[in-house]
């Protein structure tokens, strides 16, 4: 019987196949989508990259094109003040020097007391004078030294003319004092010292001196709330139609003022200021009643009457 051979294999592990076992070597599953994914997150951070060195460019860009913007900008501001003011002074050159503007007339409305040859001198206007150098406000003020002057107005009439418009005072009252006649408005206001006497009421019991009174100056303090009675009387005299002269009115008592009616022969003690108007009937009354008569007419008190002169 033959002998059998026993035959030792050889035992080689790389070429066995083992239940459960793979004997090459497995990648990594994931190896491919981590290298796809880093690729990426390279390639983003690339485009990333980019778009921050754009933005600094854009940045730097944008300020350089603000800063020259802004210098332009500058540029023009000034150059617009420039113009303006080249403009400016070209203007007032040709107001002040052309000829166009010198003053040709000089036009004075309500002159009465003074004439308008006095009133422009006084104004020191000149013919041929530019009419935007005129001092309005030191024309005024020289205009209103003139006792008669109460207000005064100038005006620019363009291109060449002048508007002197005048409110003159008007004498209302005289006061005799040394020989001469004082006149004043009904103001108070002392317009002049003459030796004329005119057709005006004399003032009496007044309290200011007179002696001393500058021209162009007013009565004193105490004075002043009288004269205001004064024109109360006078206007109601004339309101009432009372066309007697009235030659002087005593105002050295507030409660009892005196009027005299020289031509007519007849003294009013007219009290005060209350009650004019019916005041102003008795006196018309008595007047013409009593007219060839001297005396005096009493309407100081509630007893109103009439007594004769003897």
């Amino acid at each position: 019987m033959p002998k059998k051979t026993k035959v030792k294999d050889k035992y080689n592990i790389d070429e066995e196949i083992i239940i459960g076992y793979n004997t090459k070597k497995d990648k990594p599953k994931n190896s491919k989508k981590n290298n796809n994914a880093k690729s990426s997150k390279n390639n983003k951070n690339k485009k990333n990259n980019k778009k921050n060195q754009q933005s600094i460019e854009k940045q730097k860009t944008n300020k350089k094109q603000k800063k020259n913007g802004g210098f332009i900008q500058a540029l023009k501001i000034i150059l617009k003040i420039i113009i303006v003011i080249f403009i400016s002074v070209c203007v007032i050159l040709f107001l002040f020097v052309s000829p166009v503007f010198s003053i040709q007339e000089v036009i004075v409305n309500g002159a009465e007391k003074l004439s308008e040859s006095v009133y422009i001198s006084l104004s020191n206007i000149q013919i041929g004078q530019n009419i935007f150098e005129l001092d309005k406000t030191a024309i005024k003020d020289a205009i209103l030294e003139e006792p008669y002057v109460e207000n005064i107005e100038i005006k620019r009439i363009y291109p060449n003319k002048v508007e002197i418009n005048v409110t003159e005072r008007k004498a209302s009252y005289m006061i005799e004092s040394f020989g001469q006649y004082i006149y004043l408005d009904r103001n108070g206001y002392i317009l002049e010292r003459n030796s004329e006497l005119l057709n005006l009421p004399i003032i009496k019991g007044y309290e200011t001196d007179m002696e001393n009174i500058e021209i162009g100056g007013r009565i004193n303090e105490n004075d002043l709330p009288k004269f205001n009675d004064l024109i109360k009387i006078t206007d109601s005299l004339r309101d009432n139609n009372i066309t007697a002269k009235l030659t002087s009115i005593d105002i050295s008592d507030d409660e009892e003022y005196t009027l005299e009616f020289s031509e007519e022969g007849k003294k009013v003690i007219l009290g005060n200021t209350k009650e004019l108007s019916a005041k102003m009937a008795w006196i018309n009354l008595f007047i013409a009643e009593e007219k060839d008569k001297k005396g005096t007419i009493y309407l100081n008190s509630n007893n109103v009457y009439f007594s004769q002169e003897k």
